[in-house]
């Protein structure tokens, strides 16, 4: 009895084979290898906002990315089920290997939160991104009808400087001080100031040690960072990101400072005045 149930199962075995190798020939691989979600790579979303009012943003080309769009909201209100849009737009209109989006009428602010989700289309399928936030400063708004200057035009004392210009240069690492001073003045203005940061990545979840290790791996994946990674002490889950608190208001500030061309770490002071959840009292001070 048991011999014949051996030799039973080894010819299903056999038959499951040739009917995996038979839809395999009919396009079952095939269909692991689609490329459908092809085409949905996003490069960084530039922003400038236009003086007196309007708001231009872009991105470059992708392979195989047919249309690009946005959904914007200006200080969402979270918790409230339905909120206009105040930027929807997309385009399928290539300039210069960039996709531009533009809105004349737009109101923004500086210190305003812009909420936004990409959207793709790689001529098959349509994706929505994950949401991301932009906390508006002075160095995004610019008279209307100028563009950005090109990265080679930059001068140390402007923002966008090197990580060796800053450690390097002593006229850069002075303008680097002394917006950190404006900074300062004008956050005591506006009152409390904490020393917690946000990191908007896609990863949210994990124990807390490994939470911090992810913030910790991305400074050190940038060099004008790297000096700072010491100064980060703690780290949680928030929404759409890591909340970490750092040493000192001043390295605060300092990374709000050489991080923000990337829009990938803001001021969780801001985030959370608006609304958002404050996890800040789950920290054990250290």
């Amino acid at each position: 009895m048991m011999r014949q149930c051996s030799v039973t199962s080894r010819v299903c075995t056999v038959l499951l084979c040739l009917a995996v190798m038979g839809v395999a020939e009919g396009g079952f691989l095939d269909w692991f290898r689609s490329n459908k979600n092809k085409g949905h790579d996003v490069c960084r979303v530039e922003f400038e906002v236009l003086d007196p009012q309007g708001l231009r943003l872009w991105t470059a080309q992708k392979p195989q990315m047919k249309g690009f769009g946005v959904e914007l909201f200006i200080n969402p209100v979270h918790g409230r089920k339905q909120q206009p849009c105040n930027v929807c737009r997309n385009t399928t209109e290539i300039t210069h290997g960039k996709f531009f989006l533009q809105d004349e009428s737009v109101i923004v602010k500086s210190g305003d939160i812009l909420e936004y989700v990409i959207i793709t289309d790689n001529g098959k399928t349509v994706q929505r991104h994950k949401p991301r936030k932009l906390i508006v400063d002075d160095f995004l708004i610019k008279p209307k009808g100028r563009c950005a200057c090109p990265p080679g035009t930059v001068t140390p004392a402007t923002p966008t400087q090197t990580a060796q210009q800053v450690y390097e240069e002593p006229t850069a690492e002075i303008a680097l001080l002394e917006r950190i001073l404006e900074r300062v003045s004008k956050k005591c203005a506006e009152g409390t100031m904490s020393s917690y940061l946000f990191l908007q990545t896609d990863r949210v979840d994990g124990p807390a040690n490994d939470l911090k290790k992810i913030v910790l791996d991305y400074f050190q994946q940038r060099d004008a960072l790297k000096p700072l990674a010491g100064s980060i002490l703690s780290a949680e889950d928030g929404s759409d990101g890591i909340v970490f608190r750092v040493a000192n208001i001043i390295d605060k500030l300092k990374i709000l400072e050489l991080a923000r061309q990337e829009n990938d770490i803001l001021d969780y002071d801001k985030l959370t005045a608006i609304g958002d959840m404050d996890i800040r009292a789950s920290f054990d001070d250290e």
